[in-house]
């Protein structure tokens, strides 16, 4: 069994994953790990995935050695608490602007006394096995759970200081396409002011050890988030991920006219085949 993404992570292993919005279940969780992805983000902020789907992919997940994590829509205690009951190994948090929010999350996230989370020992998060050691249990759960905060609005960009410096915290995710939109270029998540912008987050997460990606939409940028020291090595989603193979294949394909003019000398089997 592979250690917790946590500390294969803080151990500076580089790991790659992708958001899940329009696949889910065991048959894709099987494919991407089968491809070497280390992580798989279940986006329930923007996708239809309900918890009984969300659960089944968690499930799986863990069955086939990827970390699963969770894009909740917001910081409400059954979303937070219910995923990681399932069993995924962490949490992350959209449009967070305040250090409230980050609290918030630390309170849903973790069991005490780091937090308020409620303790089942019979669900997915234990394999649905005995706990001999309560206590035990609790604390390396409450170790090795990721929690990340999403900057991705000009306010908590601008707050990124406060938001990042709250005990408990993890990591931060960018999400370039709304901040583009939060800082008036929307669609231009390569844009100098986008880029610069998640510098500056990036700056602030290594000032306090924590772990920061975001988004990579294509290959071509990899090597330049890289380059930040970044080793959660977020590639793109799984639409993007089919859009760009397909866009590949396509552009492949010849159109043009001539190649459907085929006359009877050049049909297989016509006279000029002899």
């Amino acid at each position: 069994m592979k250690p917790p993404l946590k500390d294969r992570l803080r151990q500076g292993e580089v790991c790659t994953g992708t958001f899940l919005l329009f696949f889910f279940g065991g048959d894709v969780v099987q494919f991407f790990g089968g491809l070497g992805l280390d992580f798989l983000i279940l986006d329930m902020e923007h996708s239809a995935l309900d918890s009984a789907r969300a659960r089944e992919t968690i499930v799986a997940a863990r069955a086939c050695g990827i970390a699963p994590l969770v894009r909740v829509a917001e910081v409400q205690y059954t979303q937070v608490a219910r995923a990681l009951d399932a069993g995924a190994e962490g949490i992350v948090l959209p449009r967070v602007e305040s250090p409230g929010q980050c609290r918030e999350l630390v309170r849903c996230g973790r069991f005490p006394p780091e937090g308020e989370r409620g303790l089942t020992t019979f669900a997915g998060h234990n394999d649905f096995t005995g706990v001999a050691d309560v206590g035990r249990f609790a604390a390396e759960r409450n170790r090795n759970i990721l929690l990340f905060v999403q900057i991705e609005t000009r306010a908590g960009l601008e707050n990124r200081g406060a938001i990042l410096s709250v005990p408990g915290i993890d990591g931060c995710l960018v999400g370039t396409g709304d901040l583009a939109f939060s800082l008036g270029v929307p669609g231009q998540t390569d844009h100098p002011d986008v880029i610069a912008a998640a510098d500056q987050v990036f700056a602030a997460c290594r000032e306090r050890n924590l772990i920061a990606t975001l988004p990579i939409r294509t290959p071509a940028d990899t090597a330049r988030w890289q380059a930040t020291g970044m080793n959660m090595v977020t590639l793109s989603t799984d639409g993007g991920l089919l859009a760009a193979g397909t866009r590949q294949f396509l552009a492949s394909v010849d159109r043009s006219a001539d190649r459907l003019r085929v006359g009877p000398s050049d049909s297989p089997g016509g006279p000029g085949s002899r």
